[in-house]
């Protein structure tokens, strides 16, 4: 007999080829707007290791609530947007790639070379995860750190606006508590001398690179050109492992 029961299973084997056929930038995309991590490994047919690589990320999702594991077959057509865009026709697999909850790629190795302490680590900061995302879009990012009680944060921010309206929106302004815990580790990675009296302004280029870090109120044309300088010493984004911001400068009064 026909029954509600027949029509489910039937529904969920409809279904399933369409979930199997899905392309690793659909799922990201779905990852993304449910607010998830997502673990993408990067596999071949008949790549070794795969099974142990799926083990270690499904033991750091347990450990990541609301994370999730995308498989993409590189060899498959439908994923080769998604292979093109992160340069991965010639990379060893296993591969590992962390993604934020906002989409952003925010690091990834071979799978042997990586841990569930690794994976994790790789995990951004929400704040971190802003600034990725805006290096993805080759935006320069102004990212202010200060305290509630730091009474230049209003000409500041002002600052920080009117700079990202002559770059014609070609940057972000992301605020920083330097109480916020979550954001720790990542301050220390931008360096932020977090005794400073006033908010500190670091400055990364469209290509992520640290070009200046200010204490205070900055004149906003040195915003401007410091958000369009090229450094040449091949100081990285935060997520690279490498900074190098310069000693902060002097307090310069406002435009």
């Amino acid at each position: 007999m026909f029954n509600y029961r027949n029509i489910a299973v039937l529904l969920i084997l409809f279904c399933l080829p369409i979930m199997a056929f899905a392309s690793t930038s659909d799922q990201l995309n779905i990852a993304m707007e449910n607010g998830n991590i997502a673990y993408v490994i990067v596999t071949e047919p008949g790549v070794p290791g795969v099974d142990q690589a799926k083990q270690m990320i499904q033991s750091t999702m347990s450990q990541t609530p609301g994370s999730v594991m995308i498989e993409s077959n590189r060899a498959d057509a439908v994923n080769l947007a998604f292979v093109q865009k992160y340069k991965l026709t010639t990379v060893p697999v296993p591969l590992i790639i962390v993604f934020a909850s906002n989409g952003a790629m925010a690091g990834g190795n071979i799978a042997s070379n990586l841990s569930v302490q690794k994976l994790m680590d790789l995990i951004p900061s929400p704040k971190k995860a802003e600034v990725l995302k805006a290096i993805e879009s080759g935006q320069a990012s102004y990212i202010t750190v200060s305290r509630n009680d730091m009474s230049s944060i209003p000409q500041v921010a002002n600052s920080c606006a009117k700079a990202c309206s002559e770059m014609k929106g070609k940057c972000v302004a992301i605020d920083i508590s330097m109480d916020d815990p979550t954001e720790a580790t990542f301050l220390k990675q931008l360096k932020v001398n977090l005794q400073a009296t006033e908010p500190v302004i670091v400055v990364l280029n469209a290509e992520g690179q640290i070009t200046e870090t200010f204490n205070g109120p900055v004149n906003i044309t040195n915003l401007v050109q410091a958000a369009t300088k090229k450094v040449s010493s091949g100081c990285c984004p935060p997520n690279s492992g490498k900074t190098c911001p310069p000693t902060p400068t002097k307090k310069k009064s406002g435009k």
